[in-house]
């Protein structure tokens, strides 16, 4: 399976065995005795290197699993040995990154300080697939609801309210009317259609064409950037906006009617076995909610 796996990803039975730290005649044999075992042909050789048959293909998806469910195990096992040590792969997609993971990220650390973590930032359909190929330990995916979830198991965390902002020394911080943002370029992070069809009702209803210029950019560090330094329209959670730096840099538009909720949601392949760095990392994230909800709870009395 694993050199099913890096051939499938090099092309090349030379590179899948330098990958492997094997020799060429190894990864030849190791795929002679699947393709034995399974009673097809998986791969076919030719001038340009090595590609992947029909059912080469068919069985990639379920070797890749295998491979990478093996891979965590032994983590697991070098991780029982080694006390607090091991490798945790976390897919997110950009809601996450500015509530609740940074505390959480900050709780774990201090009682795992050496477990290796990788963060991926992906949409929410690349998210599923992640999952889906074991490639991710878990995930924290955001959407309008868990539908666009179907394929894996989902847990809601939380439902953040969003809010419309712009540059604070922009030339869109003067406007007083929907009219005033029709030729303003509408920056998101949502799905397109979802946002797009939001728009075109949110302007019908005052007569208005929508805006012609919608864009979506998947990069939080860009959206951030574009939204203080360009005369762009974006939607952010209070918990954004009311950090140093954007609470000195965004205004919010308090004309305008709030933008669909966002959910937090938990997302996890179907029959997946965490390891136990992976485990205290999710309890670790749904404390932070806890914490997070009890504090907003607390402003709400205050303010009420």
């Amino acid at each position: 399976m694993r050199a099913l796996v890096a051939v499938a990803n090099t092309g090349s039975i030379h590179e899948a065995a330098r990958t492997l730290h094997v020799t060429q005649p190894a990864v030849t044999r190791a795929l002679r005795d699947l393709e034995t075992e399974v009673g097809l042909m998986l791969i076919v050789r030719s001038s340009t290197g090595v590609s992947l048959t029909h059912e080469g293909r068919a069985l990639l998806q379920r070797a890749e699993l295998i491979v990478n469910e093996m891979t965590r195990t032994e983590a697991e096992m070098t991780r029982l040995r080694d006390t607090r040590q091991g490798r945790v792969s976390i897919g997110v997609t950009p809601l996450s990154a500015i509530t609740v993971l940074p505390k959480a990220y900050n709780r774990f650390r201090q009682t795992m300080p050496d477990v290796t973590l990788e963060f991926s930032e992906f949409s929410a359909s690349q998210l599923v697939e992640q999952l889906k190929s074991g490639a991710l330990d878990f995930a924290l995916g955001s959407g309008v609801d868990a539908r666009e979830f179907a394929t894996v198991r989902a847990v809601h965390l939380a439902t953040f309210p969003m809010w419309f902002s712009v540059a604070r020394r922009g030339q869109l911080a003067n406007a007083t009317s929907l009219a005033d943002l029709q030729d303003a370029e509408w920056l998101h992070t949502a799905p397109s259609s979802e946002f797009q069809a939001f728009l075109t009702e949110l302007f019908a209803r005052q007569g208005l064409a929508p805006p012609r210029r919608i864009t979506r950019c998947a990069s939080q560090t860009l959206f951030y950037s574009l939204a203080v330094n360009s005369n762009v329209v974006t939607s952010w959670t209070h918990l954004a906006l009311r950090t140093e730096g954007a609470a000195e840099e965004l205004k919010t538009l308090d004309l305008l009617e709030q933008p669909p909720a966002r959910k937090l949601f938990l997302l996890f392949r179907d029959s997946a076995i965490l390891t136990a760095p992976a485990e205290y990392f999710v309890r670790c994230i749904e404390d932070a909610v806890k914490a997070e909800q009890g504090t907003r709870g607390a402003r709400a009395g205050k303010a009420s």
